[in-house]
């Protein structure tokens, strides 16, 4: 996702227990299971805080990314 203001959609999103990863060209990525099962509470507590996003959008992973992530090799290991 994306927002104008990025530490403070990054500091309420952590404040509400998202685990935040902000990727190199500045997007915000969120993995957990509550952030990609309800993405439009993620919307609308950005929105309460005024920092509404300007992209949102979910990804699905294929097996091969996610196992590639998981032993570190696509990137930090979650």
């Amino acid at each position: 996702m994306r927002v104008q203001d990025l530490e403070t959609a990054r500091a309420n999103l952590e404040a509400a227990g998202h685990p935040v990863h902000v990727t190199q060209d500045g997007a915000i990525d969120l993995m957990d299971t509550d952030s990609l099962d309800h993405p439009d509470r993620i919307a609308s507590l950005l929105v309460l805080a005024n920092t509404p996003p300007t992209q949102l959008f979910m990804e699905q992973e294929d097996l091969e990314h996610y196992f590639l992530r998981l032993v570190g090799k696509d990137g930090d290991p979650q």
